[in-house]
């Protein structure tokens, strides 16, 4: 799946505390272990969208985290189009999420 592979890149240049993701987070005013968190909840995800079963864990994981990138962009004034790629990922993990929803365990 091709969403996990983003997110494997994504999530390693959290934890390779690249440039680039260092001033991000500090310019959204969070602090640096946050953004090891943030790598970490993303490699995650990475995995359980491949591990049958676990596939509408992971896309809910990081749509969750895609919600936190828009709102943390638009929180410090960045243009909406900053915002749109987090929120399109969010829309595409989410219509992941249904389409294996009947992968949950029945109540």
């Amino acid at each position: 799946m091709l969403h996990a592979t983003v997110f494997v890149g994504a999530a390693g240049t959290k934890l390779a505390a690249s440039e680039l993701e260092t001033m991000s987070f500090a310019r959204f005013g969070y602090a640096p272990w946050f953004m090891y968190l943030a790598g970490l909840a993303e490699m995650l995800g990475a995995v359980l969208l491949w591990v049958r079963g676990y596939v509408v864990y992971g896309a809910l994981l990081l749509a969750d985290l895609m919600a936190g990138g828009a709102v943390s962009h638009l929180r410090v004034g960045d243009p909406a189009m900053l915002a749109a790629p987090a929120l399109g990922l969010m829309a595409l993990l989410c219509g992941i999420a249904v389409a294996h929803r009947h992968e949950l365990p029945s109540p």
